[in-house]
């Protein structure tokens, strides 16, 4: 069927927005803005009032380079590592979560007191109203518990919330009465609750939470920001925001004593090595040095020999300094070859003892073995806080690689200098042993005797020498970094609530939230607003607008003909004419797209002001789904068109005056099973010959074309056909669907209307085409039909 084509093609698309016309609708809604703007003021000054302020904490930290390590990396062709890298280094380790966590526990913040406030809770650090002590067993943590002072001797406790016990969570509730100075026990908690002298607090609501120093931890190292001074300065500037300013200061200030005893005792870690070590081996020696001294006397004493001869001196003096240079050159290679075997392993190089304190005097090759040990622990600490792929911790996985292979070629050719020298002083030993075996039997054993004590001396009195060395070392260790501003309460910065900032966003937010709206309105929204939209759409002639109609009556043109609705259908009426052929009888068809578009309500009031023009009107109900004009009139509907096409009824028993002067009209009748079929069977066509002539207009009142194709079949016989739009309510793509209708011919001489337009921005109760119940077909009971004009739809 075409028809049925026409409808399934009408769709196009859509013209862009009109700017202007759009900024004039935001202008009209300026009090909307306004109101809002105000409330936006209002909250965002109430959140700022009383919403608990936070303050920025600041700290500096200077961080010195050490010599050694500057030396150490200087032995390395073409290797430099930037400064920001090695203050890199101490920046991850301040985030590391090992030192936070050593801070936190210094500061022993076991719990934390507040005060309930009207919006929130006020932190009571340093101004706690009761003292708190934690007794054995477990306390639930993160869990408010209530304290209410009654008097002098007791408090309400109460608890309400949840909390995680043995790995569930759990809900728990309780109040109690309990007494201070006694402690209160249950199954969560245990501990006891003093007041503080000189301090009143009855009826004040206070609470205290338990903390779990881990995630406390955690919170702190989150709301803490560390950061490079720019350039080349070696500065760190750490930064922590919290709402309780004493307890940034305490917890900034002990982060930072924390890493400089961190870097202390890291420093005296080799000092206290070498001390263990020399103690290992003073506690054997000193056993060896009596032992050889009470040989040396009783060998004397039994052979009665004061002294050695002067050959057998000569002889031991060569042997002592050959058993001297022969130990060091042997411990200087079993260093070397040790050094060697753990140098690619951390653990071990932990334990190694500095190069000097074997005796060895290298320079470069102690400054390296240092500087290796130290690297190593950096890692160790780095990688508490740090992804393996984090930029400093692959430098320092770097030059700990080029160290290592700087001291393997090294340690090479120092192994093999001293197999060397091992070699040459046992073979010089071997030759002195021999002329030590012509002399006498009890000179050897005395030699022997004497040789053994002087080389355990010897070693005693170096080993004394080491010792007192590195305790001294330790001593005068100081600390890379250096503490320049510490965090003070006189230079904290409030950065939170920005009253001024707030009040400007909750000004613009209060602003935006109604613009917001009605821009995803407009965009959304595809209905026809105006008249010079529906110019814009359409190249039809567009008869007039009809005003809103603000009386609950059905025909407002006759009981208010001065009214602005009745002026607004004179000009329909006149506008009319110009479109209307010079036939004695005009006949007019009145449509719309879809329900509830008024065009019942422009059909009756058209005719009535046509009719008031001393024309004498025929309207004729052609809706024989939904019947409507009868409720208008009070007519009957008992016969009508529908009975008319069915043969039951004549012409002039179905032509009804109504109580409007020159206005007879034709109601629907009952609603029949096949409208569509009775509209085509010919006898509407006869009707209309046989009415024409005898009445100056005709009005016809049709079904709505998207809905059923009766508006097409009544539309062949008639002068002009009428469109009604509803403002607000119309959507654009039906007037595509309009056009196309006149664009294909399906209906001729097509006009529109644009009806229930605003007056002064008032809308009235019985508006045009308001509140219906939808549209009836075919297969719809006709009884539903009879209910008043007022609950149906008015326009």
């Amino acid at each position: 069927m075409k028809y049925v084509d026409d409808v399934m093609d009408y769709f196009e698309k859509k013209d862009g927005p009109d700017v202007k016309e759009f900024l004039y609708r935001l202008l009209s809604q300026w009090k909307v803005f306004a109101v809002c703007g105000a409330l936006g003021i209002l909250l965002a000054y109430f959140i700022s009032k009383y919403s608990n302020p936070v303050y920025m904490m600041r700290s500096s930290l200077l961080i010195h380079v050490d010599a050694e390590e500057t030396s150490a990396k200087s032995m390395f062709d073409g290797y430099k590592i930037q400064d920001k890298a090695n203050i890199q280094n101490h920046v991850e380790i301040l985030k590391s979560y090992t030192l936070n966590r050593k801070a936190m526990e210094n500061l022993a913040w076991n719990h934390s007191w507040f005060k309930k406030q009207l919006f929130s809770s006020k932190g009571m650090y340093r101004n706690e109203p009761f003292e708190l002590v934690q007794l054995e067993g477990r306390n639930l943590t993160k869990l408010p518990i209530s304290i209410v002072q009654i008097d002098d001797h007791t408090y309400r406790i109460s608890v309400d919330g949840k909390a995680e016990y043995k790995g569930e969570e759990i809900d728990l509730k309780f109040e109690k009465i309990a007494f201070f100075e006694r402690p209160f026990k249950n199954k969560y908690f245990h501990f006891l609750v003093k007041k503080k002298q000189r301090k009143k607090n009855l009826n004040e609501n206070y609470y205290f939470v338990f903390n779990n120093l881990d995630q406390l931890t955690l919170a702190y190292m989150e709301s803490m920001t560390i950061s490079v001074a720019e350039k080349k300065a070696e500065l760190i500037h750490l930064r922590v925001d919290n709402s309780e300013p004493s307890r940034g200061v305490d917890y900034l200030n002990e982060l930072n004593w924390v890493y400089i005893q961190f870097g202390l005792i890291e420093k005296n870690k080799k000092s206290e090595r070498t001390v263990r070590f020399i103690d290992s081996q003073l506690d054997g020696i000193v056993d060896s040095l009596q032992m050889a001294g009470q040989s040396v006397t009783n060998f004397r004493s039994r052979n009665r020999i004061v002294d050695l001869g002067q050959e057998a001196g000569v002889v031991v003096a060569k042997m002592g300094e050959l058993e001297s240079q022969l130990s060091k050159a042997q411990i200087t290679l079993d260093y070397y070859e040790n050094l060697s075997q753990n140098l690619g392993d951390a653990n071990q190089m932990k334990q190694v003892v500095a190069p000097s304190i074997s005796g060895i005097t290298d320079p470069s090759l102690d400054a390296l073995v240092s500087k290796l040990t130290d690297l190593y622990g950096k890692r160790e600490v780095l990688s508490y806080s740090v992804q393996a792929k984090n930029p400093s911790l692959v430098i320092l996985n770097k030059e700990i690689q080029l160290m290592q292979q700087s001291l393997e070629e090294n340690l090479q050719s120092m192994v093999a200098n001293s197999r060397i020298e091992v070699q040459s002083l046992s073979g010089r030993m071997e030759k002195v042993k021999g002329q030590l075996a012509r002399m006498p039997k009890n000179e050897q054993k005395l030699v022997s005797m004497k040789r053994n004590f002087d080389l355990n001396n010897e070693l005693y009195t170096f080993l004394l020498k080491k010792r007192a060395e590195a305790a001294i070392a330790k001593a005068s260790n100081v600390s890379d970094s250096q503490i320049i501003d510490p965090a003070r309460l006189a230079t904290i910065v409030k950065i939170k609530p920005k009253t001024a900032i707030n009040l400007l966003i909750g000004m613009f937010l209060g602003i935006g939230l109604p613009f917001l709206i009605i821009i995803l309105k407009e965009f959304f929204n595809d209905n026809i607003q105006s008249k010079e939209e529906l110019m814009k759409k359409t190249q039809l002639p567009i008869m007039g607008s009809l005003a809103h109609n603000n009386y609950n009556e059905a025909v407002p043109v006759f009981s208010h003909p001065r009214s602005a609705i009745s002026e607004s259908f004179r000009t329909l009426r006149t506008n009319l004419n110009y479109v209307l052929p010079d036939n004695p009888t005009k006949i007019i068809g009145i449509h719309s797209t879809v329900p509830e578009e008024g065009k019942s309500f422009t059909t009756v009031n058209l005719a009535t002001i046509v009719a008031m023009n001393n024309k004498k009107v025929l309207l004729i109900g052609a809706d024989l789904r939904k019947p409507k004009v009868d409720l208008a009139f009070d007519l009957n509907n008992k016969i009508g068109l529908s009975t008319y096409l069915i043969n039951h009824s004549t012409r002039s028993e179905i032509i009804q005056k109504t109580p409007i002067s020159n206005l007879f009209c034709v109601t629907s009748g009952p609603v029949p099973p096949n409208p569509a079929e009775l509209l085509e069977n010919g006898r509407f066509e006869r009707f209309l010959l046989e009415v024409k002539g005898k009445y100056d207009y005709i009005f016809i009142d049709n079904a709505p074309l998207s809905m059923v194709t009766d508006g097409i079949i009544t539309g062949k016989y008639v002068d002009a056909n009428l469109f009604v739009f509803r403002q607000g309510f119309s959507h654009r793509d039906q007037i595509d669907f309009v056009n196309q209708i006149a664009a294909k011919k399906t209906l001729s001489n097509v006009s529109l209307v644009l009806n229930d337009v605003a007056v002064n921005g008032t809308y009235g109760k019985f508006g045009a085409g308001a509140n219906g119940n939808g549209y009836y077909y075919e297969d719809e009971s006709p009884g539903v039909v009879k209910r008043l004009w007022e609950k149906v739809s008015s326009n």
